[in-house]
């Protein structure tokens, strides 16, 4: 399967993100002198009980649904028509507007919208599959 660089860039750049993210978190807990025991106890949300603020940043199990939630989105966009695939990434993903896609495309609104309702049905249908709740 070939990847443009741009959907490459989009698909990772969340991810990528996250791990800076994270290595600011400890770099910063480093600075003020906090031990590797006290950054697990943090990252377990028993931060409280040893004095140190909570930050508001998702806890391990949460990183990991989310990791594993945008793989099942990368295969339901996968079972997609290349075509449809698009359609999702723009309406659904970059959240182009129907009618600006349309008009990109030479095709009238309606037909596209009547494509969009299609493929969030078989979205949905992929999503159900797999055991989740949409």
């Amino acid at each position: 399967m070939e990847v443009r660089e741009e959907e490459y860039q989009r698909y990772f750049r969340p991810w990528w993100r996250q791990k800076k993210r994270e290595q600011r978190n400890r770099e910063a807990m480093e600075e003020k002198g906090y031990t590797e025991e006290s950054y697990e106890a943090w990252r377990d949300d028993a931060a409280e009980d040893m004095g140190i603020a909570d930050t508001g940043q998702p806890d391990m199990d949460d990183l990991l649904e989310k990791e594993m939630l945008l793989g099942v989105l990368e295969e339901a966009l996968d079972s997609l028509m290349p075509e449809e695939r698009e359609l999702a990434l723009k309406v659904f993903g970059e959240q182009v507007p129907v009618s600006e896609f349309a008009k990109e495309r030479g095709e009238p609104r309606t037909t596209v919208s009547s494509r969009k309702v299609s493929v969030l049905g078989k979205l949905r249908a992929y999503f159900r599959g797999k055991g989740l709740d949409v």
